[in-house]
């Protein structure tokens, strides 16, 4: 029996797609063109001190935040809140959010984002625009 798998379905951390951004690292396990799931993408993603997610949408997709460690302040349209290890958040699509690692550790968390197969763009920043930009989130 084969050990290779005509779908991707065991994903060890080496098979993980890396994309390091400045202040944040993503580990892509699952998206549109990265695995065979057209219902789901999946990261891990990592922000330095000071770093984070300017404010965006995701227009066609919903996504939830899992924290692993450190902390990291989370904007939902207006509403802010410091996640920590063990905290969720659920972002309907098309709502605007953001978040900042205000900590001196890096913060850890899982997103985990549906559908993968969309027709338009993966985020829309909005982070140059009123009132997100006077929130100073980023």
């Amino acid at each position: 029996m084969s050990d290779v798998s005509p779908v991707r379905r065991f994903v060890p951390a080496a098979a993980a797609e890396i994309e390091a951004l400045e202040g944040k690292t993503h580990h892509w396990y699952f998206k549109d063109g990265l695995g065979d799931s057209e219902s789901l993408v999946f990261v891990r993603a990592r922000i330095v001190p000071g770093a984070g997610h300017p404010f965006h949408t995701h227009p066609e997709m919903d996504e939830i935040i899992y924290v692993l460690e450190g902390s990291m302040s989370q904007w939902l349209e207006r509403e802010h809140r410091e996640l920590r290890p063990g905290d969720s958040i659920y972002i309907p699509r098309g709502a605007v959010h953001g978040c900042i690692n205000r900590t001196t550790a890096e913060c850890e968390f899982l997103a985990v984002l549906s559908p993968a197969k969309i027709s338009g763009p993966f985020a829309v920043d909005v982070s140059c625009e009123e009132p997100w930009r006077s929130l100073g989130a980023i």
